[in-house]
């Protein structure tokens, strides 16, 4: 493995190289103006039906935890707020939802079902 040497680099020199080891993706920042930087997240789904899948499981994970009698059953999670933890979920679920995809599926389906009626 090649390493750079670091006594001839600044402070700044450091922490750039630090961050493209650590980082090799390229990371997409917005600004919100009730919220602090935000970064965005991206994963990759091979089709549709990958999607689903994705959000049945996180959504039925909700619904056995809202089924559980007690909190989270591991020691390692005796910290975590069942009810916080379930919102987090949920609230991936509903930015992970292809809205604009479905809007165009139905204006697809639209266009399709008026050109069959011609």
């Amino acid at each position: 493995m090649k390493t750079e040497d670091t006594n001839d680099m600044t402070n700044k020199e450091k922490l750039e190289t630090v961050f493209r080891l650590l980082n090799p993706r390229e990371r997409k920042y917005y600004k919100r103006e009730d919220s602090p930087l935000m970064q965005e997240v991206t994963f990759e789904v091979t089709d549709n039906g990958e999607l689903r899948y994705i959000i049945s499981c996180l959504l039925r994970t909700c619904i056995l935890a809202l089924d559980s009698e007690n909190d989270f059953a591991s020691p390692r999670l005796s910290n975590c707020s069942k009810d916080l933890t379930i919102a987090t979920v949920l609230d991936l679920v509903d930015s992970i939802l292809p809205d604009a995809q479905l809007a165009s599926y139905d204006s697809i389906e639209k266009l399709l079902l008026t050109k069959n009626k011609d």
